[in-house]
C-alpha cells in the first residue's frame, strides 16, 4: 500500500483531487482486503488493521481521503454483516474521527508526528476501539476481550507507528523534491547565483552568474570567490561583512567587482549560510544582480536634478545647498567665503547675430575658464541664460584681506573671460560684470546673500561692464527706492500722471517747424519730473512701452487739435519710441486704431527710433516702418552716429531724417573731430535725400558752426526748453502777431518772427 502510494504522490500529487481520490480507493481497498482476511473471533465478529489504515490515512491525507476510504470500508462492513456490524461501523467512524482531530492538532503545531506521539495516538485509538466492543451483545464481549484484548494493545499501536513512519517519509520525499525543483528553478533565475564550501571555494554557478561574470562554470569551479574582487572595498569592509555573517548568517549590500575582461561593475549581493545538523557551516549562496545600468540611470537622474546639462557645472539647487554648508563651514573654521555672480556682457548680441549654436558654445568654453581659473575646493555654477556664480571658500585673514583675495580672483576670472573664443571659423570676444559679497557665519539668509551679489553685479554692470564690485549696504537701499518708485510709476500710469512737453524744433531760418514729444510725471510728491527720474526704471520694470502708448496718445490728440490751429496745422511732432513697444506684435495696428481714434494727420507725426533697438530685428523693423510709411507717418534715426552706423540699412529703411546725437554738438566749435563727423553726417544725409537735424544745441556759436556744416534743422536749450503744450501755442500765437519773442535768454534766433 505504501509503494502504490508513493506512486500515486509521485504522478499526481497530495493535494490534487486526483491524487485524493486515487488515495481514497487505496486506503479504502486496502481495509476492505484486510477484512475479506480477518482474525474471526466467532460468526460475524471480525478483527483486522481497518483503524490504523484509515486513521493514518486521515492523518496524513485530510478528510476527503478518510472520508471517502471510511465510506469504502463501512459499506463493505455492513454487507459483510453479523453479529460485530455496528461495533465494526463505530469502530470505522472513530478512527476517522479520531485521525482528523490528530490531523487538526499537527496543522496547528500543537503535536507533532514522531515515534513518541505516534505509539501514543495508536494505543489511545485501540483503547477506544477495545470499549467499543461493548455494544456487542453481552455474551460476546467478555469472549472478545479476552481473545484480543492484549495482542490488540500489543500490535497495532505499533503498526500505527510504522504506518505513520512510511506515509511521512513518502510525504516528506515529495515535498523535498518538490522543493529541490523550486531551487533548481530558483537557481536558474535571472540573478547570478554561487554555492561555496565553508572555505569559500565556489561549488557550483547558474547561467546567469557566466553572463554577468563572464566566466564559464570550469573557470571559477574550485576557484576562491576572491576572483571576483575588484578591490575596491577595503579590508575593513570585508571583515564587516563576515563579521555579520557569523552573527546572523545572512548579508546582503552593494559591492564593485570585476568581470573576466577586467571591466569593474557594481552589484546587488545577498549571501545566506547554510549550516548543518550540528549547527555548523557547510555553504555559503550567494545571489547577485548587476545593478550597473540602475546605478547609471541613478546617476543620470541626480545629474539632471543637480547639474546644468548644457555645462556641466552645478545648477541653482546644488548651489543653494553647497552655499548653505559653507556658510555653516565658516562658523565652525571662523574663516570667510566669498560669493560672486558673473553676467557675460552683451551675450545676446552674440546669440542674434552668430546663432544660439555658437552661443552655446561660447557658454561651454566660458564655463572651462572658470573651473580652471579658481581651486577644486570651489564651486562654480551656472543659474541659467548667461549668468555664472563662483563661491570661494577658506578665505583666512582679517575682512580687508579677504577683500583682497577675493578680489585677486575676480580679476583673474575678467581676464579668463575676456581671452578671445574661436568657435569654428568665429573668433568672439565677451566681457563678464562680476558682484561680489563676502560672509563669514550663518547669520545672512542664503537668498539674502544671493541677492545681495546679484545687487553687486548690476552694480558692475552700471559702472561701464568688465568690472568688480563688491556688496554695499546702499545697494539695498538704492533696490528698495528703486521699488518703490516703480510702484509710483504703475500708480502714475493709471492716474494720468504723465503729461506732454514739447521741445521746439526750428529750421536754419529760424521758423518752427515742429516739436519733440517729451514725456513729463507731474507726481504728488515731488512735483515735476524730468524723464531722468524714471525712464530708467520704467524701462527695468517693463512699462516703458505703456508710458510710449500714452504719450503717443496725447500726441495724436494733440495733432487732432492742431489741424483747426491755423498756426499749428503745419507742424509736425517728433515721439521717441522704445524697442518692446515697435516689437509688440500688433504694435502697426494700435497705432493705426490710436490715429483713427484722434483724429490726427499721420503726416505730421514722426517717429523716432535709436540705431541699436533696429538691429534688435531689422527685418521685422523693415515691415512695421513700410506698413506706417504707407500711411504717411515719418522716421527718424534718433542719436545717430553713437551706435553701429551702416549704410547698408540707411538703404533699406523707409527713413525720413537723421538726428545727431548732441555729444557731438556739444563739442562744437573747438573739436574738429566732431565737427569731422558731422560734416559726413550731413554728406551723408544729402546723398541720401534725408534731412538732418541736431539735438543739444545750446550756444550761438553751435548754431552757426551747424549752419556752416550743412545742417538743415536745430532742437535745443538756444531755441527753447521743454514746455507745456499751452506755453507753445502761446508763443506761436506772440509770433505772428509780430512780437519776435525767444524761448531762452541765450537765444540768438527768433521764434517765428512776422515778416
Amino acid at each position: 500500500m505504501c509503494w502504490l502510494q508513493a506512486l500515486n504522490v509521485r504522478f499526481w500529487g497530495a493535494n490534487s483531487t486526483v491524487g485524493q481520490l486515487m488515495a481514497a480507493l487505496l486506503f479504502g481497498g486496502t481495509s476492505v482486503f484486510g477484512m475479506l482476511t480477518p482474525i474471526t473471533l466467532a460468526d460475524g465478529l471480525i478483527l483486522d488493521a481497518r483503524s490504523v489504515i484509515l486513521s493514518m490515512a486521515a492523518l496524513f491525507s485530510g478528510p476527503l481521503v478518510a472520508g471517502v476510504a471510511g465510506a469504502i470500508a463501512s459499506g463493505f462492513r455492513v454487507w459483510l454483516g453479523g453479529v460485530g456490524m455496528w461495533s465494526g461501523l463505530a469502530e470505522i467512524l472513530l478512527s476517522v474521527g479520531l485521525g482528523l482531530v490528530y490531523r487538526r492538532l499537527y496543522l496547528r503545531r500543537r503535536v507533532g508526528v514522531g515515534v513518541s506521539q505516534l505509539l501514543a495516538f495508536g494505543l489511545i485509538l485501540q483503547v477506544l476501539g477495545l470499549l467499543l466492543y461493548s455494544l456487542l451483545p453481552s455474551e460476546y464481549v467478555a469472549f472478545a476481550l479476552q481473545q484480543v484484548g492484549v495482542p490488540v494493545l500489543l500490535v497495532m499501536p505499533v503498526a500505527t507507528l510504522l504506518l505513520g513512519l512510511m506515509l511521512k517519509e513518502i510525504l516528506q520525499r515529495t515535498d523535498d523534491e518538490r522543493e529541490l525543483r523550486i531551487a533548481a528553478i530558483a537557481f536558474n533565475s535571472l540573478n547570478g547565483m554561487l554555492i561555496t564550501d565553508a572555505s569559500n571555494r565556489i561549488l557550483r554557478v547558474n547561467e546567469a552568474f557566466c553572463a554577468i561574470t563572464g566566466y564559464s562554470r570550469a573557470e571559477v569551479i574550485g576557484q576562491k570567490t576572491s576572483l571576483l574582487s575588484s578591490g575596491r572595498q577595503s579590508q575593513a569592509f570585508y571583515q564587516a561583512m563576515w563579521q555579520q555573517l557569523k552573527e546572523t548568517d545572512s548579508w546582503h549590500g552593494e559591492v564593485w567587482n570585476r568581470r573576466k575582461n577586467g571591466e569593474v561593475f557594481p552589484e546587488w549581493l545577498s549571501i545566506n549560510a547554510v549550516r548543518n545538523a550540528q549547527w555548523q557551516v557547510i555553504n555559503y549562496v550567494a545571489s547577485f544582480a548587476d545593478v550597473s545600468e540602475r546605478q547609471a540611470a541613478q546617476e543620470h537622474i541626480e545629474r539632471l536634478a543637480f547639474f546644468d546639462p548644457l555645462t556641466g557645472l552645478p545648477n541653482r539647487r546644488l548651489l543653494l545647498d553647497r552655499l548653505q554648508h559653507a556658510m555653516a563651514t565658516s562658523v565652525r573654521s571662523a574663516q570667510s567665503s566669498a560669493l560672486m555672480f558673473l553676467d557675460l556682457d552683451n551675450f545676446k548680441n552674440i546669440n542674434d547675430f552668430h546663432g544660439h549654436q555658437a552661443g552655446d558654445e561660447l557658454l561651454r568654453l566660458a564655463a572651462e575658464r572658470l573651473t580652471g581659473a579658481v581651486r577644486s575646493s570651489d564651486t562654480v555654477a551656472r543659474l541659467g541664460g548667461d549668468e555664472f556664480v563662483v563661491m570661494l571658500e577658506g578665505l583666512a585673514g582679517p575682512p580687508e584681506a579677504v577683500a583682497a583675495q577675493a578680489e585677486h580672483v575676480a580679476e583673474q576670472l575678467l581676464r579668463a573671460v575676456g581671452a578671445p573664443y574661436r568657435i569654428g571659423p568665429l573668433t568672439l570676444r565677451s566681457s563678464t560684470s562680476i558682484g561680489v559679497v563676502l560672509f563669514s557665519d550663518d547669520a545672512c539668509p542664503v537668498e539674502e546673500l544671493m541677492k545681495r551679489a546679484d545687487l553687486s553685479m548690476y552694480a558692475a554692470k552700471a559702472a561701464g561692464k568688465n568690472a568688480v564690485r563688491f556688496f554695499d549696504p546702499r545697494m539695498q537701499e538704492a533696490v528698495s527706492k528703486r521699488l518703490r518708485l516703480e510702484e509710483e510709476i504703475r500708480e502714475g500710469l493709471q492716474t494720468n500722471g504723465f503729461i506732454l512737453y514739447l521741445q521746439p524744433q526750428l529750421d536754419g531760418k529760424g521758423g518752427l517747424i515742429g516739436a519733440e514729444a517729451l514725456a513729463r510725471w507731474q507726481h504728488p510728491q515731488r512735483g515735476l519730473l524730468s524723464p531722468v527720474a524714471f525712464i530708467e526704471v520704467a524701462e527695468q520694470a517693463g512699462l516703458i512701452d505703456e508710458l510710449d502708448l500714452q504719450m503717443l496718445k496725447q500726441t495724436c490728440r494733440q495733432l487732432a487739435l492742431w489741424r483747426n490751429h491755423p498756426q499749428a496745422e503745419s507742424l509736425s511732432l517728433s515721439v521717441n519710441v522704445s524697442a518692446r513697444f515697435l516689437y509688440q506684435a500688433d504694435f502697426v495696428e494700435r497705432l493705426v486704431l490710436l490715429l483713427e481714434q484722434s483724429g490726427a494727420n499721420p503726416q505730421r507725426l514722426k517717429l523716432e527710433l535709436t540705431e541699436t533697438l533696429l538691429l534688435d530685428d531689422l527685418p521685422g523693423a523693415v515691415i512695421r516702418m513700410n506698413a506706417l510709411k504707407a500711411l504717411g507717418i515719418r522716421f527718424s534715426i534718433d542719436d545717430f552716429g553713437t551706435g553701429y552706423s551702416s549704410l547698408a540699412y540707411l538703404q533699406r529703411l523707409p527713413l525720413d531724417q537723421l538726428k545727431i546725437d548732441q555729444s557731438f554738438v556739444k563739442a562744437l566749435p573747438e573739436d574738429g573731430n566732431s565737427a569731422s563727423i558731422i560734416r559726413a553726417i550731413c554728406a551723408l544725409a544729402s546723398s541720401l535725400k534725408l534731412e538732418v537735424i541736431a539735438e543739444g544745441v545750446e550756444t550761438d556759436e553751435q548754431y552757426r558752426a551747424l549752419l556752416g556744416m550743412g545742417c538743415q534743422s536745430f532742437q535745443g536749450y538756444l531755441f527753447g526748453r521743454p514746455m507745456p503744450v499751452e506755453e507753445l501755442e502761446r508763443l506761436m500765437a506772440a509770433g505772428v502777431e509780430g512780437e519776435c519773442r525767444v524761448l531762452a535768454p541765450c537765444a540768438a534766433v527768433p521764434l517765428i518772427c512776422a515778416e
